[in-house]
Formats: structure tokens, sequence, C-alpha cells
């Protein structure tokens, strides 16, 4: 009798294990590759390498010369401003905060979940222990369904 719920609960785990391959070798990710950066900057992209701005030659500084009317303490010595790279942003719509709503899920899918989880339990119930088995596991799986729905039927979302 055991060797016979192993080879039960191990031919499910492989059923589960091959629907979520088949899953995912049927969804769009699979069948893109992933991308992948070019290994040498394109003209025009942000990974073109900028030159800097060109720096335009600073005069010889004359000599300091005396303020009239102070003292020898105060001296004029003109400074060369350093020259500013301006940002450019582009933006395609104004900031705002993100918005957020509730998604609640209606009557007939949560009972649907229930009754699923419920039917579920049942029949590896069935398969282990019998018409006993069966009523235990559809009770099982009907609270598990019921705990599943209860805490994700609301659903925050951000938009």
């Amino acid at each position: 009798m055991i060797s016979r719920n192993v080879a039960i609960g191990a031919g499910v785990l492989a059923l589960a294990g091959l629907s979520a391959v088949a899953h995912y070798s049927s969804t769009t990710r699979a069948a893109q590759p992933a991308a992948v950066a070019p290994a040498t900057p394109v003209p025009g992209s942000y990974l073109d390498p900028v030159a800097p701005a060109p720096v335009a030659p600073v005069a010889a500084v004359p000599p300091a010369q005396a303020f009239a009317g102070s003292g020898a303490s105060a001296v004029a010595v003109p400074v060369a401003a350093a020259p500013v790279r301006e940002r450019v942003v582009y933006r395609t719509r104004a900031v705002a905060r993100p918005r957020y709503y509730v998604h609640t899920r209606s009557k007939k899918h949560s009972a649907e979940i229930i009754g699923g989880s419920a039917i579920g339990g049942a029949g590896i119930g069935a398969l282990v222990g019998g018409k006993k088995g069966a009523l235990i596991g559809g009770l099982v799986g009907g609270a598990a369904g019921t705990v599943y729905d209860r805490k994700t039927h609301k659903k925050v979302v951000r938009e």
C-alpha cells in the first residue's frame, strides 16, 4: 500500500513539473533571446562617448593691481570661469505621483477557486484513501481554497 502511495505521489509531482516546463516553453519569454548590449558604441546612442567641451585658452593673468583709494591689502585678481556643461532632459509626460487602486475578485471567481481546490483535494484523497479519503480530501481542499481566496481577493495595483 505504501509503495502505491509513493508511486502516485511521484506521478503527481512529475505531471506538475511537466506542466510547468510546458507553460514556460509556450510563453513569449522563452522564444525571445536575451537582449545583449552592443560591443561597440553606436553613434547617437547613450553608449556613444561624449567628447569634452572645448575649453577656451585663458590669457596670461595680468599682475595684481591695487584698487584706487584702498590700502595695499586689497588686490583684484581676474579668475577664469570653468566651462559648464548643460544637461538635456527629455520628459514625455508630467511627473505625478503614482496612482493605486484595489482590484477585487468577483464572487464567481472565488467560488471557482474554492470549488477547484475541493475537487483537487477530493481526487487526491480518493487515490490515497478511497471514499473516506475523498471526503476528507474534499474538506481539506475546500478549506485551503477558502483560505487562499480570502488572503488574495484584494490586490493593490499601481497604475
